[in-house]
Order: C-alpha cells, then sequence, then structure tokens
C-alpha cells in the first residue's frame, strides 16, 4: 500500500472517529494558506469556543516534516484573527507525540520567542481512550 492511500485511509479513520465522538462539533475540512507561490494546507480543521484547530494526519514518521509545516502555518497563517493551534494527529506505529512536542517547542522558542501558533500531538491510538466531547479529544493531546 502506498504512503498516499495510507495517508487517505487514516484520514477517513481519524474522521470517523471524530464524527462519533464529538458530536455538535464540525469538520470544516482542509485548509490551505497561500502566499504568492508558497502554500501549506492541514488536512482537517476545527472551530471550537473561539479558537481555530488546524489538524495534521501525519501517517508516517514525519516529525522533521511536520516542523516545516508548523513555520509556515506560522508564516503563511498570520491574518489569524481568533487564537489558532496547530494539533497533529499521529498513526505511525509506536510513534511517541512527545518528539513533536520537543521539536515544535524547540523551533517556537528559537524562531517565534514562544509566540508562534499554539500546538499539541497525540497518537490516534489514545483516541480509543475517548469518551465523548471535543474537550474529552482536547484532554487526550500532549502540549508542550
Amino acid at each position: 500500500m502506498s504512503l498516499r492511500t495510507t495517508a487517505g485511509t487514516n484520514e477517513r479513520r481519524f474522521e470517523t472517529l471524530f464524527k462519533q465522538k464529538a458530536t455538535g462539533v464540525c469538520l470544516l475540512g482542509k485548509r490551505r494558506f497561500v502566499d504568492g507561490d508558497v502554500e501549506i494546507s492541514v488536512d482537517q480543521s476545527v472551530e471550537y469556543e473561539g479558537t481555530e484547530y488546524l489538524i495534521e494526519i501525519d501517517s508516517a514518521n514525519m516529525a522533521k516534516l511536520l516542523v516545516g509545516q508548523y513555520v509556515l502555518l506560522n508564516q503563511l497563517h498570520k491574518d489569524r484573527k481568533k487564537p489558532t493551534s496547530f494539533l497533529v494527529v499521529h498513526t505511525y506505529k509506536n510513534y511517541n507525540p512527545k518528539r513533536t512536542i520537543q521539536n515544535l517547542q524547540l523551533v517556537n522558542q528559537q524562531l517565534y520567542a514562544g509566540r508562534g501558533i499554539a500546538f499539541g500531538a497525540l497518537h490516534i491510538d489514545s483516541l480509543s481512550n475517548w469518551k465523548s466531547g471535543f474537550n474529552e479529544f482536547l484532554a487526550l493531546v500532549q502540549h508542550a
């Protein structure tokens, strides 16, 4: 199975779980951010209680690419009118989301003096503990 097929399968898996558990909160779909010839996207987005959540479903062991995505999101999504958070849902077997948190924390501190987009990460398997509601989902997310 190709990475693209795997990615699509993992995105559908997340969407199914989300729709079952986060009743009353709608997934808003992919988001793209563009500046001239440069663009970056995320797999899903949600708005909840005044915060915009940009969700990336990571289907490979790609912590270094997520750092680049985080930098581009900070650069291209400058017109944020509400608090924004970048959430990574890892699906790679046995991946520890703490690695992503540490990488993004370093970039946020050294490039953005701690004022970059908020972020968090979790492994999709942790969603098996998800009872219901978006607040419960957020409680499963590891933050810096």
